[in-house]
């Protein structure tokens, strides 16, 4: 046979939290429901309109660094063709100079000249004009000096050259044969050293026909100029024979230092962090402002050896070569193909690039700022919407957190005013139950509770009337029994004591068996009399201070007879120290401990035991009463105080009533006392009646 466990049911809530989940499933949900939407809703919005905005700010700032890219590269370049017209003027002015005979010479011009021991021909001291330094890796005889004569004519001309534009760091004519006329003056000893083959540096081949056939103006890249001002980009133009066009007389150049470039040319004022780098023609970095040197990853080139730059060309590292630099592969390869253009990049953060071509030196002007940047007013928009958002949410939960409260106190009041009624019908009910009356005066506040009140009133008197004519009906039907009864049980034992007739052992069972019977349903009178005196209020109850020890010896002295018909071991367990008094009726506590030792007699086992024990409570005495019988089986517990069910003893050999446990619960309810119970199937029981201390 298969047995299917049910799940046991659970419990009903109580009436307050019925009206809470009530409340909670009704209204409250919903509503907080459709707030949050809206919340999420205005929340899904402001980033929905965040996300447009940033691209449509993106799009017209990359669009405007373009333009500014552009404009800003047409105003460089006008200066830079403002640099190489003086170019090509200080060409045709050398020429001129080269071409003329030598004015007369003073004195204390040809005295402020002189040779160093290597061969090399100076200026030594500063007139206010250039300086001289004619480095002997060609001998310098008289023509080389006429030379050097013809060229002093040029002073006034770059002076006048060099305070016309800002961007002008110094000027220079540099001669086939190495004669280098500089301005402004310095110590040339102190800078060059002798034997210096001038034409071997970019800053004289570059004009040379082979680099620049068609004899304009061309732009260096940048490099360390061996006169000592750093890191520098030169205008340089060729100066031709006069007699013999196609001879390279001389390269003159106008010099702008990086730091000239960087303070006047790239000095843009750019909306955000933005700044512009300039880039030669083949991707080197010429210029670039301290705030790049981060992004870019380089620093500017500070120092440098003039030993080396004297000797050799010295250009700039490929750290600084936008082209070569793998990272910066998509930027240079955009770069390259297009005039100009916008691109984003990313250089450790979100950048966006714009550069436009500078004519005439074909440098680009490269402009960068962070799309944070941009993006700044937007992102305060956003950081103010959330802002919004969250104070939206925080008054929400503000709101229903008190709105939560004052809607629980209102179910707590509102099952209070219905609770409580249900409480008091509930007592009255159990007061019913118990054959109590009901007063008449109770007044509720709810329509239908006051009418289920009356009804209970109602229904209390007439089944007060039914248990006074129930009562009266056992009464006298119990009386009326009795004497029958006592005739039958006196017959049967004049017939089994009858020696004049002896009976039969047939007869004298049948007699045996009509005296049992007889005796058991007089004891059932006995109990139905008893049982209809308890609910009719006839029980005499007088509670006084008394010892209990010796009514459970009573109670274990009258259950001895009993003995004989089951081996089983009576005993009281007598504690160390004195027992307290309780408050109680001795006769009623006697009646069922009396009662309780003797259903632990009978419904025990051979060879079993019944104990009385004691354990002092809170105001209370314990007297245990423990047998080791049957035990009781747990489906059968709950109706243990039911009168007259023998819980599947009624074919059994046990005798009994059924009645007996009901009447120990309600003497007990007389005395303000209580019967508990614990069994176990084949363990055997303990009852325990706990009665209040004196």
């Amino acid at each position: 046979m298969t047995v299917t466990a049910t799940k046991p049911e659970k419990a009903p809530p109580p009436l307050k939290a019925w009206l809470w989940r009530s409340y909670l499933r009704a209204a409250l949900v919903p509503l907080l429901l459709i707030e949050l939407t809206f919340v999420g809703l205005y929340w899904g919005t402001s980033r929905v309109v965040y996300d447009r905005s940033a691209d449509s700010i993106t799009d017209i700032s990359t669009a405007a660094l373009g333009d500014a890219a552009a404009r800003e590269a047409e105003v460089i370049a006008r200066r830079l063709e403002t640099i190489a017209a003086l170019t090509r003027v200080y060409a045709d002015e050398t020429g001129r100079a080269l071409a003329t005979p030598a004015p007369e010479v003073s004195a204390e011009e040809r005295a402020n000249h002189a040779r160093t021991p290597e061969g090399a021909f100076y200026s030594k001291a500063d007139r206010g004009g250039s300086a001289v330094f004619y480095t002997g890796i060609v001998p310098v005889g008289p023509a080389e000096e006429d030379k050097v004569w013809r060229t002093l004519s040029l002073d006034p001309v770059m002076k006048s050259i060099r305070a016309s534009d800002p961007l002008i760091a110094q000027l220079y004519v540099n001669t086939w044969d190495s004669l280098n006329r500089i301005y402004p003056w310095f110590d040339v000893l102190a800078i060059y050293p002798p034997q210096m083959d001038i034409p071997s540096y970019n800053f004289y081949y570059e004009a040379d026909a082979a680099h620049n056939p068609e004899r304009g103006v061309v732009w260096t890249d940048a490099y360390v100029d061996p006169a000592g001002a750093g890191w520098m980009v030169s205008a340089i133009a060729p100066v031709y024979g006069a007699t013999d066009p196609d001879r390279l007389e001389a390269v003159v150049g106008l010099d702008i230092t990086t730091k000239t470039i960087v303070d006047q040319v790239l000095d843009i004022a750019f909306k955000g962090d933005g700044y512009a780098i300039l880039v030669s023609r083949d991707g080197t970095i010429l210029a670039l402002p301290p705030e790049a040197e981060g992004d870019l990853g380089v620093s500017a080139l500070l120092e440098h050896s003039y030993e080396e730059a004297i000797l050799q060309d010295t250009f700039k590292p490929d750290t600084f070569n936008i082209y070569r630099r793998p990272e910066l592969f998509d930027l240079a390869q955009a770069v390259q193909s297009a005039d100009e253009g916008e691109l984003h990049v990313d250089l450790g953060r979100p950048m966006i690039a714009a550069w436009a071509t500078i004519a005439g030196p074909q440098w680009k002007l490269m402009v960068l700022t962070s799309e944070e940047s941009i993006l700044a007013g937007a992102t305060t928009l956003r950081d103010e919407l959330a802002f919004v958002s969250w104070a939206m949410l925080v008054i929400l939960i503000l709101f229903y957190g008190i709105f939560f409260l004052i809607l629980w106190r209102r179910s707590v009041a509102m099952s209070a005013r219905v609770a409580h009624p249900l409480a008091e019908i509930e007592r009255n009910m159990a007061r019913i139950t118990d054959g109590g009356t009901l007063a008449a005066d109770h007044r509720y506040g709810v329509a239908e509770l006051q009418a289920v009140g009356d009804h209970l009133v109602h229904m209390a008197a007439r089944l007060q009337a039914a248990n006074a004519a129930k009562a009266n009906f056992l009464s006298a039907m119990s009386h009326e029994l009795r004497t029958p009864l006592n005739a039958i049980l006196g017959f049967s034992e004049l017939l089994k004591n009858d020696t004049s007739q002896p009976l039969t052992p047939e007869a004298r069972r049948q007699v045996q068996a009509i005296s049992d019977a007889g005796w058991q349903l007089l004891q059932l009178v006995e109990g139905v009399i008893e049982l209809s005196r308890i609910e009719r209020g006839e029980v005499k109850n007088s509670r006084q201070p008394i010892s209990v020890l010796h009514l459970a010896g009573q109670a274990v002295d009258a259950a001895r007879p009993g003995l004989k018909l089951h081996d089983v071991t009576l005993k009281v367990e007598v504690p160390e120290g004195a027992l307290p008094k309780v408050l109680a009726d001795p006769e009623i506590v006697l009646r069922i401990l009396t009662h309780l030792v003797s259903n632990g007699v009978k419904y025990n086992r051979a060879g079993g035991s019944v104990t009385v024990s004691f354990v002092q409570e809170p105001g209370r005495l314990a007297i245990k009463v423990t047998d080791t019988g049957i035990g009781i089986p747990a489906d059968r517990q709950t109706r243990l105080f039911t009168p007259f069910d023998r819980l599947g003893h009624e074919n059994g050999t046990i005798s009994g009533t059924g009645i007996g446990l009901a009447i120990c619960r309600r003497l007990a309810d007389l005395t303000d006392s209580s019967i508990a119970f614990e069994s176990h199937e084949g363990q055997g029981s303990t009852f325990t009646l706990r009665v209040p201390l004196a």
